[in-house]
């Protein structure tokens, strides 16, 4: 991939046929090749798909939701967390094993473009105790994942309203 000013140049080989049919359709849309290699590349990288069913059922079954329609809408611009959400679970709870776990899609009031999900640890023991576990967590797992995965995901400790 060429980098030139702000823009990038993908060389794709296409087979006899797709390349066929790529020129038949760019001749019947009216527009040359590439163009039309670019406008499907674009739609089909930036075409939401919904989160399925099936992972929606078992997150909730791990978390508790503050905000569904939110972070519904955050997964489908990050579905690459969901493995991670349901691995996180496991993780955190062989450290916090009673603790209750929730999600919840939060913004920047700065920055309204910049969303992240928040994974809330809501557990019962000692602040000192709390962050012991959540520094062993975050160096024998969370550490581990990479930056793209902690960016946008962010687990934090809370303690019940009535500690």
């Amino acid at each position: 991939m060429q980098t030139a000013s702000n823009s990038q140049t993908l060389t794709i080989q296409l087979s006899p046929e797709d390349s066929e049919r790529l020129l038949a359709e760019a001749k019947r849309r009216q527009l040359d090749a590439n163009s039309l290699a670019e406008i499907l590349l674009h739609d089909s990288l930036t075409e939401l798909k919904p989160v399925s069913l099936v992972d929606i059922e078992s997150l909730e079954k791990l978390y508790s939701w503050r905000g569904k329609t939110e972070i519904l809408q955050f997964l489908e611009k990050h579905q690459f967390l969901i493995p991670v959400l349901l691995e996180a679970a496991d993780k955190i709870c062989h450290y916090f094993p009673d603790a209750k776990l929730f999600i919840e899609c939060v913004t920047d009031p700065e920055a309204v473009e910049d969303s992240m999900l928040e994974l809330a640890i809501c557990m019962n023991v000692t602040p000192e105790e709390a962050v012991d576990k959540l520094n062993q967590f975050q160096d024998e797992w969370w550490l581990n994942l990479s930056d793209k995965i902690r960016q946008p995901l962010c687990p934090i400790l809370e303690y019940p309203d009535d500690f």
